[in-house]
């Protein structure tokens, strides 16, 4: 059983085209926890619609919705994918706050992956997220790495939170 509560955060981008986003995946995580409650316990599946907010995203209004979620987590999911915006300001901007406002681990899942080995990252480092790039290369944050599956991601996010400060070793610690 995970009690840990998670924060997803995704590429909004052309969210209306669900083929150049990853809000499907998104949505298939709020199916896997209708199913699975005691698995998974995602803070912003039903909060925030962010398919009908999509063009308000840099209101001030949203932010501060989406900083009292992080507030509330006890680490934050990342996902990406050959479809992900890295220099998604949005994106960027809920990576950086989750890191260095709240000190939540890291979780990165990669789409569309079935497995990771050591030269993984570096190879996919082009879908990743400017700001998970930036604390790669300065080995500045504890994030794990995994392929996205139900299984991998139940255990990550059973296994890292900080509120019993259990931690990746480092930016690159795979899975």
């Amino acid at each position: 059983m995970n009690t840990h509560k998670t924060y997803i955060a995704y590429d909004a981008t052309g969210v209306l085209d669900h083929e150049k986003s990853n809000y499907k995946t998104f949505q298939q995580l709020q199916a896997w926890q209708k199913m699975r409650p005691r698995h998974f316990c995602f803070l912003n599946t039903d909060e925030i619609n962010l398919s009908s907010e999509h063009d308000d995203l840099i209101d001030s209004t949203i932010k501060n919705r989406l900083l009292a979620l992080m507030a509330k987590a006890d680490n934050i999911l990342v996902l990406v994918s050959p479809q992900t915006n890295t220099e998604s300001p949005i994106l960027n901007w809920q990576i950086s706050k989750a890191v260095n406002r709240f000190r939540l681990p890291v979780v990165v899942a990669y789409l569309n992956i079935e497995q990771l080995g050591d030269n993984t990252i570096n190879e996919l480092q082009t879908m990743l997220p400017n700001k998970i790039r930036k604390y790669i290369s300065r080995d500045s944050a504890r994030m794990c790495h995994i392929p996205f599956t139900q299984d991998k991601l139940e255990r990550a996010l059973g296994t890292f939170s900080v509120s019993t400060q259990t931690y990746p070793w480092d930016s690159t610690t795979v899975f």
